[in-house]
């Protein structure tokens, strides 16, 4: 039998290009293919230590102090507050802090409404007036100028004053006070005897709630006529509605009552810091974390009637025992005690020494060490004069720990500008549980990185509560997955616990699986809601609907087992009996990577049940999790790959009245491959014209393609110049519409103003420049493959 001989117009291209290979100059520098830190970030990573600003006494620090160590309340306060302060006394040089013994408190929640009280006993006054109420409300009428209303019913006014209600005086002076019988004894019950304040309705309590406050309420004006409400109540009983809200009262059981002494140092703290402040020209201190928390003594919604009681014996025992105690600054004063909930293992600095905690690293707080992820559409967003992000670059206070320190700047830099925040900063914009983090850029997406086939990704709420991260963070470097997650899906019988709407379809997951074309690579995470009596038979089922579907890849997620009241390793036993008997079946193994001891920081076992949701690190360290193993797949070859897209070559086609360097080298080629001489021979200028075209047409005709003219990409292929990526290039002199793209592209990304006249002139190749710099491209001032790429996936971004 004769071999088959290839075919002549194939036999013509293979020759032209060696001969263009063998020909061409060599590659001008930086004409390298994109790589993956060039391109820019789809999200940064944040990941911290602590809650709270980290300064003063950490109350978790205290605990672990107090519990762990043995330590008193003396010790933990002297560790907290050094450089000088002192255990001291509120003496009689005092008493201008606090007049009578009281504290004012600026009670927020009740901003812009009217001071509206009640009391359960029928026993209200307005104080300098007498009278006995079940209901009071100061209406203003002007600045600090009020109409009174009583009435024998408990009802609350705090938007208008009920038909209940009697007009008692009218353009009153404020401000104005209201008590009741006992309510500022320290015998006084709770709630029976205090005063209630009706606080307006929200989302939560749709009828408004009534706290109970002891001491006195004020209805005030502040400096610029706005209502104001404020509890004046003696220091002591302040505090017992303060210290169970900072430090809960059941850590005084702890370790044998060793407790305590973390509640005893927070009431000195929180005495101090209250006694120190001077908040507003009409009370002292507020009631919110803005200064400390304080709720007072119970509360209830309105029409309940069953109390909250917010004291605690515990924590009242550790006011009384540390009663009129205080720390005072080197100079004397009442030091101002700042606290926090946790400092992550390091005090933050400033008044008091930054240092190692070991209380709080013992205490295990969850958020001693915490993640987030943050999107780049996000961060655009937040700073929209950056243009595309680029980086986000954090530096530390240098005072140790890890990252060496506190964050005391970012800086976020983008194709457009560049804004620097202060760490503080920084953390306020993303809410973030600490000053004490450091940023990196998510992985990144590899364009070197072989192509992979569709995917089909199926969860439940676990994998649903990362959607957001999921997309900035693994979508890109996967483009071809199709994502189905909801809440109360199983692998089978269980669908979406709620309605869904497209492109998510309310099915279990063997449905989920038979409503798609068949997927190269499926991904599973599903088996919380799965019977644990019958999961080996559901696991074969969903196994069977993608093996009918000629899944290539089929990967399963296991299951967290740090559930005490369910147990879920009979479902990971049987996925790992599927991936024992089916070489293609892959298990990922989250049990493993999120059972570490100290790992429990990524589950939210508080609004939702089992050790199995997560909060926001384990969002953030789940999505990281999934990312790194399908990069680990993708580079041992384990999922199937799609067809490679062919090498991008910019400034295609080239057409009559081009101009440029690529025009230049298609004039080279021909003239060698053609043989041209003479007359015949096409002029090396660059300019794309009739001669050009023609001799075009000529060479399309030996290798049996359309005689255009113009030179596409067969041609280019054909001509032997893909393999040499380098001359597809436009600089300087280019003419072509494709410039214009490059020009649209980089006055959307560097947010400037850019003619789009398809010309490469000077102007163009600075701002090319600046381009590569901000995207740590070589700044050569050309567009070649590298840098289209870079530029055309920024500027989708944009």
């Amino acid at each position: 039998m004769r071999p088959v001989l290839p075919s002549r117009a194939w036999r013509l291209a293979t020759a032209v290009t060696s001969l263009v290979t063998a020909m061409l100059v060599t590659a001008p520098q930086g004409t390298r293919p994109a790589s993956a830190d060039a391109l820019p970030p789809t999200a940064i990573v944040v990941r911290g230590h602590g809650y709270g600003h980290g300064r003063g006494l950490s109350q978790y620090g205290a605990l672990g102090w107090a519990t762990k160590f043995s330590k008193t309340w003396q010790d933990i306060l002297s560790f907290y507050y050094d450089n000088g302060h002192v255990i001291s006394a509120i003496v009689d040089s005092d008493s201008k802090l606090l007049p009578g013994g009281n504290i004012t408190v600026r009670l927020q929640a009740q901003d812009s409404v009217n001071t509206s009280v009640i009391s359960d006993n029928g026993t209200l006054t307005w104080l300098g007036r007498g009278g006995s109420y079940s209901g009071l409300v100061a209406v203003p009428t002007g600045r600090n100028v009020y109409s009174v209303f009583g009435s024998a019913s408990p009802t609350c006014a705090v938007s208008s004053v009920p038909a209940a209600y009697t007009k008692i005086a009218d353009n009153v002076p404020g401000p104005v006070e209201f008590g009741t019988l006992n309510g500022s004894l320290a015998t006084a019950v709770a709630p029976t005897d205090l005063v209630g304040v009706c606080v307006p309705a929200d989302s939560t309590y749709r009828n408004g709630r009534i706290r109970y406050y002891r001491g006195t309420i004020r209805a005030v004006n502040d400096g610029n006529g706005n209502k104001r409400t404020v509890n004046v109540v003696n220091i002591e009983s302040y505090l017992r509605g303060v210290v169970p809200r900072e430090s809960p009262a059941g850590w005084g059981d702890q370790a044998g009552g060793l407790g305590m002494n973390a509640l005893r140092a927070q009431a000195v703290a929180a005495r101090s810091y209250a006694t120190s402040e001077t908040r507003y020209s009409y009370a002292k201190t507020c009631d919110t974390q803005d200064c400390q928390v304080y709720l007072g003594a119970a509360s209830r919604t309105v029409g309940g009637s069953t109390p909250a009681i917010l004291e605690d014996p515990r924590s009242d025992r550790a006011v009384t025992e540390t009663v009129n105690i205080v720390m005072r600054s080197p100079a004397g004063a009442i030091a101002r005690t700042e606290f926090t909930s946790s400092n992550g293992g390091r005090t933050a600095g400033g008044t008091f020494s930054a240092k190692t905690d070991d209380g709080d690293v013992i205490a295990d707080a969850q958020l001693q060490s915490w993640a987030r992820i943050i999107t780049a559409t996000d961060i655009q967003k937040k700073y929209p004069t950056i243009g595309v992000l680029t980086s986000v670059v954090t530096t530390h206070d240098g005072l140790g720990g890890e990252w060496n320190g506190y964050a005391t700047s970012v800086t976020i830099t983008g194709t457009a500008g560049v804004v620097t925040r202060k760490g503080w900063d920084f953390r306020g914009d993303w809410d973030l549980n600490s000053p004490w983090y450091d940023t990196s850029s998510a992985p990144a997406v590899d364009p070197a990185a072989p192509a992979v086939g569709s995917i089909l990704f199926v969860g439940d709420s676990v994998s649903e509560s990362i959607a957001t991260e999921f997309a900035a963070v693994v979508t890109p470097a996967y483009p071809t997955l199709t994502w189905q997650a909801c809440a109360g899906r199983g692998l089978v019988g269980a669908d979406c616990l709620s309605t869904v709407t497209a492109p998510q379809i309310d099915k279990d997951g063997v449905g989920i699986v038979n409503s798609f074309d068949a997927p190269a690579i499926a991904i599973v995470a599903l088996g919380y809601n799965d019977d644990q009596n019958t999961v080996e038979s559901e696991v074969q089922q969903m196994l069977s609907a993608l093996v009918a579907k000629n899944v290539q890849r089929i990967i399963f997620v296991n299951l967290s087992t740090r559930s005490t009241t369910r147990t879920y390793a009979r479902t990971n036993a049987a996925l790992a009996t599927a991936a024992a008997a089916n070489p293609a079946v892959t298990v990922l193994d989250w049990n493993a990577a999120s059972g570490a001891a100290n790992q429990w920081r990524w589950f939210d076992n508080g609004s939702l049940c089992c050790w199995v949701h997560l909060n926001a690190t384990g969002q953030a360290e789940f999505t990281l999790f999934l990312r790194a193993q399908l990069d680990d797949l993708r580079a041992k070859g384990l999922l199937p790959a799609a067809a490679s897209a062919a090498p991008i070559v910019p400034g295609l086609p080239l057409a009559d009245k081009n101009a440029g360097v690529m025009v230049q080298t298609v004039q080279k080629t021909l003239n060698k491959v053609l043989n041209l001489t003479g007359k015949k021979r096409l002029a090396t200028d660059g300019i794309y014209g009739k001669g050009t075209a023609a001799a075009v047409k000529s060479f399309q005709a030996t290798v049996n393609l359309p005689q255009t003219g113009t030179v596409d990409r067969p041609t280019w292929d054909a001509l032997g110049l893909t393999a040499r990526p380098e001359l597809a290039v436009m600089k300087k002199g280019t003419k072509h519409p494709a410039v214009k793209t490059v020009q649209r592209a980089l006055a959307k990304v560097l947010k400037t103003k850019i003619q789009a006249d398809g010309i490469y002139g000077p102007a163009l190749v600075t701002h090319v420049k600046t381009f590569q710099k901000r995207s740590g491209l070589p700044v050569t001032g050309r567009v070649g493959p590298s840098t289209w790429s870079v530029l055309m996936a920024t500027a989708e971004r944009a």
